[in-house]
């Protein structure tokens, strides 16, 4: 469970760690509504967690559409040790990092990380226009790679408008789960939907929750495979 501290300083969010795989805490947490230059402070995060950094980018892609910039402190030293394994982190710029993240060489990276738009969202993306998708460019975050006996993909972008095929998403992720034992969290600015499949033979329920809707458009996908 992850819950969230105002300090003095009411821009200052401490962030307490009790777990690192409940979807729900992590939304009420990350995607709670908007301060004015936010410093997130992991100092009480001592390992590292790609969930985490899935939501923090998502919260900084929002942000960035409301001319925000977010700023993480604290990190500890097992954090900055899975950042710093991460290829493409080093690129990431939409929020800023106090203290140095090492760069880790001559070694395979586990997970990888970019501002591209992942295929697996073209279901979503296929309902706008192609000039008007180009224009807008929108801000997206893609990391996947092998994480605690598990594949991981998680990816986000930010919408120029609410018309989204969830409903072709929802079906090819099912299918992908088909055979395998994972889950999926699919969020909107309006929705959220969790898959938990627990047995390859059986079909997992699909959980929907209505959320506020304090953000604009986007779409966010966790999605988690256990290997065999």
């Amino acid at each position: 469970m992850y819950d969230w501290h105002s300090e003095t300083n009411p821009e200052i969010l401490r962030i307490f760690s009790f777990g690192t795989r409940r979807y729900n805490a992590l939304d009420n947490l990350y995607l709670s509504p908007l301060r004015k230059n936010e410093v997130w402070d992991f100092s009480k995060v001592g390992e590292f967690s790609p969930l985490n950094l899935g939501f923090l980018c998502m919260r900084s892609i929002l942000a960035d559409r409301c001319e925000g910039m977010l700023t993480v402190q604290g990190l500890s030293p097992g954090f900055v040790l899975g950042l710093s394994k991460i290829n493409g982190f080093e690129n990431w710029n939409l929020f800023k990092t106090k203290g140095f993240i090492p760069k880790v060489f001559g070694k395979k990276f586990p997970i990888k990380m970019s501002s591209k738009i992942h295929e697996i969202l073209n279901p979503v993306l296929a309902t706008y226009e192609k000039e008007l998708f180009e224009e807008w460019s929108p801000k997206a975050v893609v990391i996947e790679g092998s994480f605690e006996n598990r594949e991981i993909l998680i990816a986000g972008v930010a919408l120029p408008g609410d018309d989204k095929n969830l409903p072709k998403l929802l079906k090819n992720l099912i299918q992908i789960l088909s055979g395998n034992c994972g889950k999926f969290y699919l969020r909107t600015e309006k929705h959220s939907y969790l898959c938990l499949k627990k047995e390859k033979e059986n079909i997992g329920p699909v959980f929907f929750q209505e959320k506020e809707n304090i953000w604009d458009s986007f779409v966010f996908l966790i999605l988690e495979i256990e290997n065999s």
